[in-house]
């Protein structure tokens, strides 16, 4: 049961992937319109159903020579919990049960490959039950192995491909953010070539400044001490006129 469980889990999780609406069943490798296959390689219905007390409800299911079926029901309320399914093959007013289940709350089961192509009857039995109705989920896939084999490939493809490309994304991001890292090293160097540019500049205006007033300063002492030295007078110290 738990083995069930898992294997309807994931052909649910399978079966729900995004596919586009409106393609054609495939049916060993031929399209046909009769079932709403979404473009998946079987077909795949899940609905809740009531069963009246005492009596027994069944729905029909197409299946192609070659195909299987699983099949999963649980019962959500009404009654002692309990039902039983059945897999009948029809021929003409007689019928065959191919597999059935016990009463139980949840079960299913697998069947196949089917020998012929043609409608088989799915019912649910609540003769058991003669007081109470019950709302039954129910969830069947039929498919057949080699185009299941096919899409299971192909989705394999798909993601081996979507790996690449993300593998191929992921470079491009790395250089990307070592284009950038490069690019703010640059731009931080040039800031600091620009704050050493400048200060230099600054430093060297100043201590030029600084030496031409030095320069200028000793050029005006020279002139003036020169010019003293060579300074002569016309008078005597006593203020008469020099012979």
């Amino acid at each position: 049961m738990v083995k069930m469980t898992k294997l309807w889990l994931f052909l649910n999780v399978l079966f729900s992937i995004a596919w586009p609406e409106g393609w054609a069943e495939k049916v060993l490798g031929t399209e046909t319109e009769e079932f709403d296959f979404d473009g998946l390689p079987g077909a795949q219905h899940e609905f809740k159903i009531e069963v009246g007390a005492g009596r027994e409800e069944c729905f029909y299911q197409k299946i192609v020579a070659g195909g299987k079926l699983h099949i999963s029901f649980e019962v959500l309320r009404g009654g002692d919990g309990n039902l039983a399914l059945f897999l009948l093959k029809m021929d003409g007013p007689a019928y065959d049960i191919l597999q059935k289940t016990d009463q139980v709350a949840r079960g299913g089961f697998q069947y196949g490959p089917f020998e012929q192509t043609g409608p088989y009857a799915i019912c649910l039995d609540n003769s058991m039950s003669r007081m109470a109705s019950k709302l039954v989920y129910v969830f069947l896939v039929t498919y057949v192995e080699e185009e299941w084999s096919r899409y299971r490939q192909e989705i394999e493809d798909v993601e081996l491909t979507v790996s690449n490309f993300s593998a191929s994304i992921q470079t491009v991001q790395e250089s990307v953010k070592e284009t950038l890292v490069h690019q703010a090293q640059s731009r931080m160097h040039i800031i600091k070539d620009w704050y050493l540019i400048t200060g230099n500049n600054t430093y060297i205006q100043r201590w030029s400044i600084c030496q031409c007033i030095v320069v200028m300063m000793c050029s005006g002492i020279q002139v003036y001490f020169v010019r003293r030295l060579f300074r002569g007078t016309n008078v005597t110290p006593t203020s008469k006129p020099r012979a």
